[in-house]
This record gives C-alpha cells, structure tokens and sequence, in this order.
C-alpha cells in the first residue's frame, strides 16, 4: 500500500484554477504589460521539408502589422524549435494568462491574416 495521502485537488481541477491577478503576484513573478505571448519557430524555416518562401522573421513582421492595435498587448517572438514541427509551415504558439494555448502552422502568407484575427479576439479579452 501507498502510505502517501491523496492529493486532495485533482489535475482537472489545478488546471481550472482562475490565473492570479496581478496584485496578488510575489516574487519571482513579475508584472507586465504584455496579456501573452507569441512564440514563432525559428527552426521550420531550416528544415529540408520546411517552408520554401516563408521565414520566421517575416512571419513575424507580418503578424505584427496584421494585429494592429492588438499587437501591443501580446510579445512576439522568434523561438527556437517548438517540437510541432509541421512539413511545409512554420509554427506559431501563443499563450496568455488564464486562456488555453493556441498552435498554428503557418504554410503560405493568407495564414497570417486568420492567425492574427484569432489573436487579436483572444488578447482583447
């Protein structure tokens, strides 16, 4: 028998917790300014079976145009390898306090436009 008591929060109900305010934050967190982040694979690009015409700097530079005023409220950044690996895309993860992740692959530039509509109904909120 397992002499360790049972945890008395299920994984279900940890992950339905609401995300703290940000008053109630201490240290190590930190406020920002930012309502999330938005991680553009820098790696797809160099893969045999990546994308041939689109780069992550250019991804990049077009999602923040295309989000417009939104686009203050969220951190666009190149990452390194995000492990979804799409063939012939890069891939876009964006992640904000007390919302689910969203995962997209970005295969020619109309893409851009529909990832950035998303975003932008997502970092109003």
């Amino acid at each position: 028998m397992n002499a360790m008591k049972a945890n008395p929060m299920s994984e279900t109900a940890l992950l339905h917790q609401p995300a703290p305010v940000l008053a109630e934050l201490q240290p190590p967190f930190v406020k920002t300014r930012y309502s999330g982040a938005v991680m553009i694979c820098g790696e797809c690009q160099k893969r045999d079976n990546g994308p041939s015409k689109l780069t992550a700097k250019d991804v990049r530079k077009d999602l923040k145009h295309a989000l417009g005023e939104a686009r203050h409220h969220l951190r666009l950044v190149q990452s390194s390898c995000l492990g979804l690996c799409p063939k012939k895309a890069i891939a876009v993860a964006a992640v904000a306090v007390g919302g689910p992740a969203l995962l997209a692959e970005i295969q020619r530039e109309e893409d851009v436009a529909a990832v950035a509509e998303r975003l932008a109904g997502a970092a109003e909120r």
